[in-house]
């Protein structure tokens, strides 16, 4: 009897969900950054029936997105009618990321379970997901918390209290690199997609030098013939500063 060879770890989801996530990577970890300083850890409690999740002395309205198992399964909210009944004004959001998925053929946001126990590590995995999720979904953070069981109750966060990322020249290369880290597969998407949000000018997107401009600040993004970033340099023009 032939024994099967053990397969390799995960490190990524489908080029569909790997597009996704890239093209809203920065924007998605610049906001949050926002939310984070806006809502700092503390004690929580979650009201599924009011849609809100507190944290500390602050609560916000939230969506589910799904449940990450302590076998390392991910189970989407609109899949787990136990947890939430269909019809649920609350399933709104992830039904429509499981639309998204079936107009663009994302395999990974139309299946209702995801075995996130074959990647390295399933919540790394289940955090880039939500990452892609909140980018799409333009939600203002995202968050998991461990329940009784141990399994982890994800959400995105949709309270309008919460402030939207405003642009930052200073932080401006920092949350791009940190983009292309997480999503790493389409950069080019990555860059786009952050100057697309902010209002950019953009020349030539598909050069070997990306150029954009907006009130002031230049950027610049060299790629190579693979379509990674080997150069970025932001000038603020009215002080000639570098970046």
């Amino acid at each position: 009897m032939t024994e099967s060879t053990p397969q390799p770890p995960r490190e990524w989801f489908s080029p569909a969900l790997e597009r996704l996530g890239a093209a809203h990577a920065a924007v998605a970890l610049e906001q949050t950054d926002v939310y984070n300083e806006f809502h700092p850890v503390g004690d929580w409690f979650v009201d599924m029936e009011s849609s809100t999740f507190r944290q500390g002395d602050i609560t916000v309205q939230m969506v589910p997105m799904g449940t990450l198992g302590t076998d390392g399964s991910w189970v989407w909210a609109w899949a787990n009618p136990p947890m939430h009944p269909p019809g649920s004004a609350r399933l709104g959001a992830s039904l429509w990321l499981r639309d998204l998925g079936g107009r663009e053929e994302i395999p990974e946001l139309v299946t209702p379970r995801l075995e996130l126990s074959e990647f390295t590590d399933a919540r790394v995995a289940a955090e880039r997901l939500l990452i892609a999720c909140l980018g799409a979904l333009r939600a203002k953070g995202y968050g998991s918390v461990t329940a009784d069981t141990g399994a982890r109750f994800a959400m995105v966060m949709t309270d309008p209290a919460i402030p939207e990322a405003e642009f930052d020249r200073v932080t401006l290369p920092r949350v791009i690199m940190q983009g292309v880290q997480v999503f790493p597969h389409d950069q080019r998407a990555t860059v786009l997609g952050y100057l697309e949000r902010h209002g950019f000018q953009v020349t030539d997107p598909f050069g070997e030098v990306v150029a954009a401009e907006r009130e002031g600040c230049a950027l610049k993004v060299t790629f190579d013939e693979h379509s990674r970033v080997t150069d970025l340099s932001v000038d603020t023009q009215e002080t000639g500063h570098r970046a």
